[in-house]
């Protein structure tokens, strides 16, 4: 017996120690950055939360469009003549300014004033802990340390087995430590990429796409018969389909991919 321990025994008391070590894992994701303060998101805030800075420009024009100021031009330049709906928020006054001359929407995105608007954004949300700190995304990474202990103490054992000719257990227990130590590594790799957003920004997406479930693209809502706010609070949600679904050319203008998250067909009754 290797280390004075059997095969099966030291594979039982790996897979112990894995759970523990998923565990300590899990348990700093959840519950690092729990606690947010300030108001609650809006729609622009909530799109960089779901899928970062271009999803918030993508809701922010969308804004300007739905309140009549943007214009299509030639060479898929866009331009505003009005001015942007009251109470905006910052990031969509800054696509406003940037669209007060024709810009395409690569452009747009490479705004100074734009990019200004998103610094300012991304501030708030980390301020008001729905992004976690750099500190805050290191400890989280850390956390995935033991995992990759376990790993390698399992490594270890099969190398000494193989150096020294003891012997480390069965067929059976051997191929198991060397599978399991494998999961364990790309485990511990999979769980290293750690989020922006932190533990409450994750439960108040989930939240508000319950509350708001009747507006997710693969229900196929009716547009015209809801309001501005509920195409941006669905866009924020779920992504830029349902701008698809209101204005199919603006969409593809800004962005939006009609082939990206396409809902699944309706599935044809059987025949009888």
């Amino acid at each position: 017996m290797l280390w004075g321990v059997s095969g099966p025994l030291f594979l039982l008391d790996y897979l112990g120690a894995v759970a523990v070590a998923v565990a300590v894992a899990l348990a700093a994701r959840e519950l690092t950055g729990r606690q947010a303060r300030g108001d609650l998101p809006d729609a622009v805030e909530l799109a960089y939360l779901t899928d970062r800075a271009l999803l918030a420009c993508q809701v922010g024009v969308a804004a300007l469009h739905r309140a009549g100021v943007v214009r299509l031009g030639e060479l898929a330049t866009l331009s505003v003549d009005g001015p942007p709906p009251p109470r905006s928020p910052a990031l969509v006054r800054a696509l406003h300014a940037a669209l007060r001359r024709p810009q395409t929407w690569a452009a747009v995105l490479a705004d100074p004033g734009v990019g200004r608007a998103l610094r300012r954004l991304v501030g708030r949300l980390v301020r008001d802990g729905w992004l976690l700190t750099p500190a805050q995304r290191r400890r989280i990474a850390l956390g995935t340390l033991p995992l990759f202990a376990v790993a390698a103490v399992g490594v270890t054992r099969l190398v000494e087995s193989a150096v020294e000719g003891r012997d480390a257990g069965g067929p059976a227990s051997v191929v198991g430590l060397l599978l399991c130590c494998l999961a364990t590594a790309l485990g511990g790799w999979w769980l290293c990429e750690v989020p922006e957003t932190g533990a409450a920004a994750r439960r108040l997406l989930r939240r508000q796409r319950r509350e708001h479930a009747e507006l997710d693209p693969q229900r196929r809502p009716t547009w015209r018969e809801r309001g501005a706010d509920q195409l941006l609070i669905a866009m924020a949600l779920f992504g830029p389909r349902p701008l698809l679904a209101v204005d199919p050319g603006f969409a593809v203008q800004v962005g939006v991919d009609p082939e990206r998250n396409r809902p699944a067909p309706e599935p044809k009754p059987a025949r009888r």
